[in-house]
C-alpha cells in the first residue's frame, strides 16, 4: 500500500485555513498515486485547542468542516484528526479527540482516543472523553489499527512502569491489525525523538506489524512539535523519517524495499538551537510579527537570543537596543557592537542613566535614611523595560526576553524589567547550556564574540557586580536545578548528592520564593521534559519548605 503522510503545521482555531491545508495535501497525494493519506492529531482544529473546545460554535464549525472534507474524498482513504461529539451518556463532556477515516465522499470510520494524558503540559481529561472501544477497520484488504498519540505510549513490552491499565494497541493487535497507524501531536523535548523511535521500533518488532506514525510540525505558543514522522516495517526497522522542525510529506510504500535509517537525533546544541529558531519563527508567523527586538547587554544570554532572532527573522528584521548605565563596563558596549557587526543588524544606543538619576532624585525624600540596595538595581532594569516596550509599541517589534532557565529559576531577573517581553526564547535553557550552544554556533566561525563567552556573567547594576557574588557556580547551580525541576528530587536527596546543605537549602528556597515572578513572565519555549509554564504548576503561597 502506498501511504503518504503529511506532517502539517495547523493553526489553532483556524478551521478554514487548516481545512485548505488538508484538502490541498490530499489532492497532491492523489496525483502521487497514494492509496491512503494521513494527517496528524487534531489537524483540523490545531493542538492543543484548550478552552476553545468548550465553545459550541467552535465545535459546530469543526464538525461541519470535517464533513465538507469527507465529501471531497474519492475511493482513496483520508485519515485526519478532529473533534467529534456523542452525548448518548449523561455523564462527561461528550466530546472526543478522534481520528476520522474518510473515502467515497463520507466519513466511513471514527476511532476515538482512548488514553487521555493529564500530566505535564497535557490536560485532555478536562476536555475529552475516552474511547468506549477500539476496533480495526478493513481497508483495501488490510486491517488497519488506528490510534491517537498517547494510545501508543503505554506498551507493556517497552515501559517498565505504565501510566494506564488499558493498552488500546494490544487490543488492536488482538484483533489482527496488520498496519498500525498513529496520528500524533507530540511536544518536543530533547531526547524524546530517540525515545519515540525506540518505543515504536520495539512495538513493531515484537508485535510483527508495520507501523506508521504521523506527527505534526509547528509551534503553538510555548509548545514545539518537531514532526519527524516515522514508518517502520514489521522487523522494527525505521524505513522513512520526516524532516525535523518543518512541514513535510513522507511517501511510504509498504511493498517497497528501503534501507533502514539509523540517524535519529543530532547533538543537544544542534537540536535545541533548531527547535528555538523554529519556535520563535512560528510564533511570529502565527501572531503576525515580522520583526524582532532584543535588549542587548553585552552578555551571553542576550547575544544568543539575538543570534536566534536573526536566524528566525533574517538580519534585516532584527533590531537591538543597548542601554548602558554608569555601572556598565566598556566591554559591554564594544562587545555588543562587535556582535551587531557580525550579524549585520540595526541598533540603537540609549543610556538609562539620565532617567535613573531623575528617579533617584525624586525618591530621595521618601527614601531618606535608607541605604541603596536591590531596589535601586531593579529601577535600572525597569527603565530598560520601559525603553524596550516603547520601541516595541512604536515600531511593531516582537520583544524577546533574554533570561535563561537558571536565572528564571532563582529569581535572578527583574519583574517588569528584563522580564518584559512576549516570548522567553531561552527560558528552558540552563546557563551552562547557553555556553554550550554559543560554542557550537562559533564552531566554524566566530559569530558571538569570544569576549562575551569568556567574561564573567554580570547584571551590571552595581559596581563590580558578578552573578557568582549571589549565586553558586553555574555548574553546581544547574545540577541542583535539574534535579529539583526535572527529576522531582527534594532537599534530602539533593543534599546527599551535592554534599552542600546550605547551598541546596538556599537554592530551593529561592526557587520557591520566586514562583510569583514566573507566573507573570512571558511564555517559555519548551525544549526539556519540564519547563516553566503550563507544565509546571506550583502554588505561589505554600508552606511545604517549612517541613524540611
Amino acid at each position: 500500500m502506498k501511504i503518504i503522510l503529511n506532517q502539517t503545521n495547523s493553526v489553532i482555531g483556524d478551521i478554514k485555513g487548516n481545512k485548505e491545508k488538508i484538502i490541498s495535501g490530499y489532492k497532491d497525494a492523489l496525483k502521487d498515486g497514494a492509496e491512503l493519506v494521513i494527517f496528524p492529531e487534531l489537524a483540523l482544529c490545531g493542538y492543543p485547542p484548550l478552552d476553545l473546545v468548550e465553545k459550541k460554535e467552535f465545535r459546530d464549525l469543526v464538525n461541519e468542516v470535517a464533513n465538507e472534507i469527507a465529501s471531497m474524498t474519492s475511493s482513496v482513504g483520508l485519515i485526519f484528526g478532529s473533534i467529534t461529539e456523542d452525548y448518548e451518556d449523561i455523564i462527561g463532556t461528550g466530546v472526543y479527540n478522534s481520528a476520522l477515516l474518510c473515502f467515497d465522499g463520507k466519513i466511513q470510520f471514527i476511532q476515538n482516543k482512548t488514553l487521555l494524558p493529564n500530566y505535564d503540559v497535557f490536560d485532555e481529561v478536562r476536555y475529552f472523553e475516552p474511547a468506549k472501544s477500539v476496533s480495526v477497520f478493513e481497508y483495501k484488504g488490510t486491517k488497519l489499527g488506528i490510534s491517537i498519540c498517547e494510545d501508543i505510549w503505554n506498551d507493556a513490552d517497552y515501559w517498565k512502569k505504565r501510566r494506564y491499565p488499558l493498552d488500546p494497541i494490544q487490543s488492536l493487535i488482538d484483533q489482527d491489525a496488520e498496519l498500525l497507524i498513529n496520528i500524533s501531536a507530540s511536544p518536543y523535548a530533547y531526547g524524546k525523538r530517540m525515545e519515540r523511535f525506540e518505543m515504536l521500533s520495539t512495538l513493531a518488532k515484537i508485535d510483527n506489524v508495520t507501523l506508521v506514525y504521523c506527527c505534526c510540525a509547528g509551534a503553538q505558543t510555548d509548545l514545539i512539535f518537531d514532526g519527524a514522522s516515522m514508518c517502520f516495517d514489521n522487523k522494527g526497522d525505521l524505513l522513512r523519517l520526516g524532516k525535523s522542525f518543518s512541514e513535510d510529506t513522507i511517501i511510504f510504500d509498504t511493498e517497497k524495499k528501503y534501507e533502514p535509517i539509523a540517524a535519529i537525533e543530532k547533538s543537544f546544541s544542534e537540536e535545541v538551537l533548531s527547535a528555538l529558531i523554529f519556535g520563535l519563527r512560528d510564533y511570529a508567523l502565527k501572531t503576525g510579527f515580522k520583526k524582532a527586538l532584543i535588549g542587548l547587554s553585552g552578555g551571553i544570554d542576550s547575544a544568543l537570543v539575538t543570534y536566534i532572532a536573526v536566524e528566525a527573522f533574517g538580519k534585516d528584521n532584527v533590531h537591538v537596543v543597548m542601554m548602558p548605565s554608569k555601572y556598565s563596563s566598556d566591554g559591554s558596549i564594544t562587545d555588543s557592537e562587535m556582535l551587531i557587526k557580525n550579524l549585520e543588524i540595526s541598533s540603537d544606543l540609549v543610556s538609562v542613566q539620565p532617567v535613573f538619576d531623575s528617579i533617584l532624585n525624586r525618591l530621595e525624600e521618601p527614601f531618606e535614611g535608607t541605604n541603596q540596595d536591590v531596589t535601586e538595581e531593579n529601577i535600572q532594569s525597569r527603565i530598560r523595560g520601559i525603553y524596550l516596550m516603547a520601541f516595541s509599541n512604536k515600531f511593531g517589534y516582537l520583544l524577546c526576553t533574554t533570561g535563561n532557565k537558571s536565572e528564571i529559576a532563582v529569581g535572578y531577573a527583574t519583574l517588569y524589567g528584563d522580564m518584559a517581553g512576549a516570548l522567553a526564547i531561552i527560558g528552558d535553557i540552563y546557563k551552562t547550556q547557553v555556553y554550550e550552544i554559543c560554542n557550537f554556533i562559533n564552531k566554524k566561525k566566530e559569530i558571538i564574540p569570544q569576549n562575551i563567552i569568556d567574561k564573567a556573567p554580570s547584571a551590571e547594576l552595581r559596581p563590580d557586580q558578578k552573578d557568582q557574588d549571589s549565586l553558586p557556580p553555574y555548574e553546581q547551580l544547574d545540577r541542583v536545578l535539574k534535579m529539583y525541576l526535572e527529576e522531582q528530587k527534594e532537599l534530602k536527596e539533593i543534599i546527599e548528592i551535592e554534599k552542600d546543605e546550605e547551598m541546596v537549602k538556599k537554592t530551593l528556597r529561592l526557587i520557591d520564593l520566586n514562583e510569583f515572578k514566573r507566573k507573570q513572565g512571558a511564555p517559555v519555549l519548551r525544549v526539556s521534559t519540564k519547563a516553566f509554564g503550563y507544565g509546571r504548576r506550583f502554588p505561589i503561597v505554600n508552606g511545604w519548605r517549612k517541613n524540611l
